[in-house]
């Protein structure tokens, strides 16, 4: 009867405090989940706007680092005339301001490298609208002219199904009259954002722990060899043996067959006079030039092709009135690692050339 007695209130005693403590570890696992949502969601709506804003060169490091280093370099020296070179890998690796004295010049212009790997004339035109959206606007502009990109005729979410990582959303407006439907690109656009930390994983790795990365896979290259005016060397300065002949392997299976029998993409055109267009709304001079090919890579060309060539280049001057600088002549296979892309003498020298005979002339005449 006393142990009862007893044990009657400590149970009336006990239970509510057992059940309070089973409730407050309820609230503290609920809270801990919901503070983990918080802060992954946190975590991925922060990546895709870091990158679509702040962080461009996590999305696309050809562009981000050279938009960052070419306002650096504009900002340190504002009283110079900007000229911008927009092209393909040829403009990066052909491309040299730094062999650009520009002696005669009172005020001698600054000269800068955009080039981005395989970019064609409708990434060319995103390119200087994105520039120009960023408040990047060159006071000249150089645009380079590769026949083989040339032919691209396809609508722009076929052009850019490869790196729809890159883009961004204002991007898709600016490619969205040359899309043919343009759900696809928005679709591949916000499947890339919604886990950005997945999609741009190699380009952060790169960033971040290069070496968690096998050297195949990192992107280190795409701007920690670029120089100070965006130019980037080809890796060898001579070619070791068999090398360039591989190269000249691979580029015969990719351009032979169409450089035999060319035909002027629909849509390359149209880039590059809504490009023309746009330089003249903006003020911007802006002027074509050509990069060397070596006699092995000239040689993939047909007669026909020469000529629709010769007169696609006789319509942008004639029609868009737009010069075209040509001092291809004279280079040697071995200035060229693979046919197409400079050797670092190669480079200069082109270089050097153009400024001189072309761009000085240019300018001048503005």
């Amino acid at each position: 009867m006393k142990l009862a007695a007893v044990a009657a209130p400590l149970r009336t005693l006990t239970l509510p405090r057992l059940k309070s403590a089973r409730r407050s570890r309820r609230e503290i696992a609920r809270g801990s989940v919901f503070a983990g949502a918080a802060l992954t969601f946190a975590a991925f709506f922060g990546m895709s706007l870091a990158i679509e804003t702040v962080k461009p060169e996590w999305r696309d490091p050809e562009f981000g680092h050279r938009l960052k280093q070419l306002r650096a370099l504009h900002a340190a020296q504002p009283e110079r005339p900007l000229i911008v070179a927009l092209g393909s890998s040829r403009t990066q690796m052909g491309f040299s301001p730094a062999h650009m004295t520009f002696s005669d010049a009172a005020t001698p212009p600054l000269a800068y490298n955009f080039g981005q790997s395989g970019a064609g004339p409708l990434h060319i035109l995103l390119t200087l609208l994105r520039l120009l959206d960023d408040g990047v606007k060159p006071d000249h502009l150089l645009v380079e002219l590769f026949p083989a990109t040339l032919t691209h005729d396809g609508p722009a979410e076929e052009q850019f199904a490869k790196i729809a990582t890159r883009l961004t959303l204002a991007d898709l407006q600016h490619l969205g009259p040359y899309t043919r439907d343009i759900t696809t690109l928005r679709k591949h656009w916000a499947e890339n954002r919604v886990n950005a930390w997945y999609t741009q994983r190699i380009t952060l790795i790169s960033h971040w722990q290069p070496n968690w990365l096998p050297w195949k896979q990192r992107l280190t290259f795409q701007w920690q060899q670029m120089d100070a005016f965006g130019f980037t060397p080809y890796p060898h300065v001579v070619m070791p043996p068999g090398e360039r002949e591989k190269g000249l392997e691979h580029v015969r299976a990719d351009y032979a067959g169409m450089l035999a029998d060319l035909h002027i993409g629909a849509t390359a055109d149209r880039a590059i006079r809504q490009l023309v267009q746009r330089c003249r709304e903006e003020g911007i001079p802006v002027a074509f030039y050509i990069t060397p090919e070596s006699p092995a890579f000239r040689a993939l060309y047909t007669p026909a092709t020469r000529r629709a060539i010769d007169a696609y280049y006789a319509m942008l001057r004639e029609e868009l009135g737009v010069p075209i600088f040509d001092v291809t002549t004279g280079f040697a296979e071995d200035e060229f690692a693979d046919g197409h892309h400079l050797l670092r003498h190669g480079a200069a020298r082109f270089s050097q050339k153009l400024e001189r005979e072309c761009i000085r002339p240019w300018l001048g005449a503005q």
